[in-house]
């Protein structure tokens, strides 16, 4: 862990929030409470992709805030025939030219198409199209995704001030080195050039790319961060490559066919260098396929990182349970699939996981699924089921524009829909107590300020009590809370008729909480 979060003993929050999905605060041993993961709420339908060039589908949609308004990026497909101009010798299984398109708006859940002017369809050009694939002799802007991010470093020039990474082929390399990924920079979000090289190719395999990547400009750490889709497999022939990065030809069959997707980090000074990318680590030895990662800062508490990666879950085999799952049209189009595309394609699904970290590389993840998994209708649980636009952001609640709440965008693909859910503030997961009495403590901590609010739910005749313990454990007298009970993102909690802890700051404390029927997913002292 790194030294600015945990100096010496004590844990230094100062008045940073602190989130309660993982362990880091807690006396494990003097802890009953559970961690429990929590899923959000599907909310209204908030954009349909119906216009003539999102006939394909629709994919890896992320978001940046600019000059006051918000930006949507995603990936669509026009048919080969109503792109013969642009149309190359390539992509001929699918017949489709990918394109990447934007939104704009002053929120996420009202933005509109601009006429952007770059590309003609149809005999105009009065469409949001800003880059199409293309093929330059064996290099080829596949566009499989498109990731856009607002370059926070000083130094950037303003020209490059908007950047994206996107993956592309080299048509001299095979599998799995014939995937590259380059940069492209802008300076209003809408008018992309190609950038440079960034991964990939010659250099030691270590990353495949293809899909939603993810990056930004870490101000603190003065590095840029980039999460990539990778693949490995930790036994036979291809085991090897875990240690020095190198794929051989003999290796390529088997990593094809049996190797697990993973998300890898790598970090670079100037967006050009770039370390070799290395798997994440976890908090539990389960080895199974995440991509698409999602990872970005808590802006509630931005020392901490959150990540929502796609799972990837495939059957061995076709039986009476996929007859049924979601319907007979369900059914026909996985049959289609399989007969089409290939196996895997019939039988996979995929579903979303929740995942924290304090550093970035070493991540506190949950096995239940967070999305996904819904009652079953003609176009859910297959592969490609829960993916999740980039950016979740704090949105007013529709009945008290005074309070927020999270909201996330989730794609359904094979509608070209995209639904709003939501989550209370800090809500991803919490220290839970059923109606049996829990009790949360903390390791010794050292906070700033002058008072504790908290981030709790409780039922009618559920509680919270909070007690204030010197380093070693013993309670203060004077710091017993009254009863707390409710269901709010902060509450100020009273010991007495006053809610000043101000002399107890600067020094190493612990908290015990004391819980009925409740929920503790946050706090702060201020």
């Amino acid at each position: 862990m790194s030294k600015q979060i945990n100096e010496g003993k004590f844990i230094h929050i100062g008045n940073r929030r602190e989130v309660f999905w993982d362990d880091f605060l807690i006396d494990a041993e003097k802890t009953t409470a559970k961690l429990t993961m929590h899923k959000p709420v599907k909310q209204e339908e908030v954009y349909r992709f119906d216009k003539p060039w999102e006939e394909k589908f629709i994919s890896y949609p992320n978001s940046i805030y600019f000059n006051g308004e918000w930006y949507m990026y995603y990936i669509s497909g026009i048919s080969c025939q109503k792109g013969e101009t642009h149309f190359k010798d390539f992509n001929k299984e699918a017949q489709s030219l990918k394109i990447v398109c934007v939104m704009k708006g002053k929120d996420l859940y009202h933005m509109e198409r601009p006429d952007a002017g770059i590309y003609e369809y149809d005999g105009n050009s009065n469409n949001n199209i800003i880059l199409m694939q293309r093929c330059i002799d064996d290099f080829e802007e596949e566009f499989d995704n498109f990731f856009v991010f607002v370059d926070e470093n000083p130094d950037c020039p303003s020209d490059e001030k908007i950047k994206a990474i996107a993956q592309t082929i080299n048509r001299k390399k095979g599998f799995p080195g014939f995937r590259e990924l380059w940069s492209y920079t802008s300076a209003d979000g809408i008018h992309f050039k190609l950038g440079w090289k960034l991964s990939g190719a010659d250099e030691p395999f270590a990353g495949l790319f293809d899909s939603l990547n993810t990056v930004h400009y870490d101000v603190d750490a003065g590095v840029y961060k980039m999460y990539v889709r990778g693949l490995h497999l930790d036994y036979g022939v291809a085991a090897s490559a875990n240690v020095d990065g190198i794929i051989t030809a003999e290796m390529e069959k088997s990593l094809a066919r049996d190797g697990i997707r993973d998300i890898r980090y790598m970090e670079s000074k100037d967006f050009k260098t770039w370390t070799t990318p290395k798997r994440l680590q976890y908090n539990d030895e389960e080895d199974y396929p995440l991509y698409t990662n999602l990872i970005q800062k808590y802006k509630r508490a931005p020392h901490m990182y959150i990540g929502i990666p796609t799972r990837y879950v495939e059957r061995k085999a076709w039986s009476m349970n996929f007859e049924q799952l979601g319907g007979a049209e369900n059914a026909r189009k996985r049959k289609e699939k399989i007969e089409t595309v290939s196996l895997r394609h019939g039988l996979a699904i995929t579903d979303a996981i929740f995942m924290s970290s304090r550093d970035g590389l070493n991540w506190n993840r949950f096995h239940e699924g967070m999305l996904g998994g819904e009652p079953e209708n003609e176009y859910n649980w297959v592969y490609g089921d829960a993916y999740l636009a980039y950016n979740i952001v704090e949105t007013p609640q529709p009945h008290q524009k005074e309070k927020t709440e999270l909201s996330l965008m989730v794609l359904q693909r094979r509608i070209k829909s995209m639904h709003r859910y939501t989550l209370r503030n800090d809500g991803f997961a919490s220290y839970r107590s059923d109606y049996n009495i829990s009790t949360l403590e903390t390791k010794p901590i050292i906070f700033s300020g002058k008072e504790l609010s908290l981030n709790f739910s409780t039922s009618a005749m559920g509680f919270v009590y909070v007690e204030i313990l010197d380093e070693k454990g013993k309670a203060f007298e004077k710091y017993r809370s009254c009863e707390l009970f409710g269901n709010t993102d902060d509450r100020t909690v009273y010991f007495g008729e006053s809610s000043d802890v101000s002399e107890l700051a600067g020094r190493p404390v612990k908290l015990r909480f004391t819980m009925r029927d409740a929920d503790i997913y946050s706090m702060i002292f201020r």
